[in-house]
């Protein structure tokens, strides 16, 4: 697990600020939550005990602690009261999770499940050190069907299913429905396109001469780092653009494209051109860079974990489809659960990852983030709901991070795309000559051994 995502794993994981949630390569608290679990999805809320004769113990490694804990102990007691035979030890490393947890692979000691975020999958599969859980899936017949089919892809590669969906969230855009109103904006009830988003927020930027003291936009999340990809990404695929290439082993001629550039130049051109998104010298000294939970920013596009943060706050929020350009897309922050491939206890460990991927379990996780159960969130009525149903309308645009196609994308194309883009905001680097560079960049270091 890179720094990068670790630290943006880290500052979302307390329930003191959002509570729990997840996510790698992205944010991390969770999401609002219904007064009550819903059922379970049919196809795994009754697991089946291994035929072992004695007591079974498997270790589920996370990074969550303290409150963050919460759905991990309510699953663990319900699964444990379904499987008698089945103990649970979680095991919770709130620092240095992925150093901790290459140690016990290296040591042949990890956990029998471990989480793993979306940046990591293709990384630990290529290792061989994440069980194909296709074989139980095909025993079981269990029913991939329940999920939603765009989120389940995340934790598969080549078409085979390595992990089970603990939670997720797709990228979402809140916007202050009272500055709307102030500024005589209608916010749009459907598609909206790039040029309609930048008229909207310049007309809610607002100056005091020539300080800004209204933002129209906070992007492209709330920590305020305009260098985040998975923020930039959406942008990206709404132009028909990419970050690597059909033979997921070059980025050359993705991430340098015409596409690709024109994209990050729009994106770019909000903080610097238009001057409607604050960048990291306009929050300098900042105590608090959440603007838009200040009521000053219009618009905030992140993920949808400080929902209920905002919920509690009253504050006068909505959510919108994020504007497309030539298409309509979205990118996502994902975290699984794997099946350590070593494991001396794999079939009590598949009854666990049904459990808490499709079972009773899942609805404890649904209690504080995104589900991947189609039958919890419509029980749930995220479909439904005023502030939810957006969110989950977008679902089936989501794109699979680049890192799920390259297991060195993370430490190469990202690496360089975000050292480039730095550039660009600090020195005025142009997009295309900085794209240019990390794409050369990153396929000499795709290609080293």
């Amino acid at each position: 697990m890179n720094n990068m995502t670790r630290q943006v794993l880290m500052r979302g994981l307390t329930f003191a600020t959002a509570a729990s949630f997840f996510m790698a390569a992205c944010a991390a608290p969770p999401a609002a939550a219904p007064a009550k679990a819903p059922a379970a999805a049919p196809a795994a809320d009754k697991p089946a005990a291994p035929a072992a004769s004695g007591p079974v113990t498997i270790r589920v490694s996370m990074w969550e602690s303290n409150e963050a804990l919460e759905p991990f102990n309510k699953a663990k007691e319900s699964f444990e009261k379904a499987n008698p035979n089945i103990k649970v030890q979680l095991e919770p490393v709130p620092q240095d999770y992925g150093t901790k947890l290459l140690t016990q692979i290296a040591g042949n000691n990890a956990p029998d499940v471990f989480q793993l975020g979306e940046g990591d999958v293709a990384k630990y599969v290529q290792k061989g050190v994440v069980e194909d859980l296709s074989s139980y899936i095909a025993t079981d017949k269990f029913d991939t069907g329940v999920f939603f089919e765009g989120i389940n892809k995340v934790g598969m590669i080549n078409g085979k299913q390595y992990l089970m969906t603990k939670d997720y969230s797709p990228l979402v855009l809140y916007y202050n429905k009272d500055l709307f109103k102030k500024a005589g904006i209608e916010a749009p009830k459907g598609e909206w396109t790039w040029a309609d988003f930048l008229a909207t927020a310049k007309k809610l930027t607002v100056k005091d001469g020539d300080k800004v003291v209204q933002w129209g936009f906070q992007g492209p999340d709330n920590w305020n780092d305009p260098l985040w990809l998975r923020g930039i990404e959406p942008f990206v695929y709404q132009n028909g653009g990419t970050l690597i290439g059909d033979d997921n082993k070059t980025v050359t001629g993705a991430m340098n494209s015409p596409a690709t550039v024109e994209a990050i130049q729009f994106y770019v051109d909000l903080f610097m051109k238009e001057k409607v998104a604050p960048g990291k010298q306009d929050l300098a000294g900042a105590t608090d860079a959440d603007l838009f939970k200040q009521g000053k920013a219009a618009m905030l596009m992140t993920g949808r974990w400080p929902l209920k943060d905002y919920q509690k706050a009253n504050l006068p929020l909505g959510t919108l489809p994020l504007p497309k350009g030539k298409k309509a897309a979205n990118a996502i922050c994902w975290a699984g659960f794997a099946m350590y491939a070593k494991s001396a206890n794999k079939d009590a460990a598949w009854q666990w990852l049904k459990f808490v991927g499709a079972g009773e379990g899942a609805s404890e996780f649904a209690s504080y983030a995104l589900t991947a159960v189609k039958s919890i969130a419509d029980k749930q009525g995220l479909t439904k709901d005023e502030v939810n149903a957006p969110i989950m309308a977008g679902l089936d645009l989501v794109v699979p991070p680049p890192a799920l196609r390259n297991l060195k994308f993370t430490d190469c194309g990202e690496k360089y795309f975000k050292e480039n883009l730095e550039k660009v905001f600090l020195s005025g680097m142009a997009v295309q000559a900085a794209m240019d560079d990390a794409a050369k960049k990153a396929d000499e270091c795709i290609a080293a051994p």
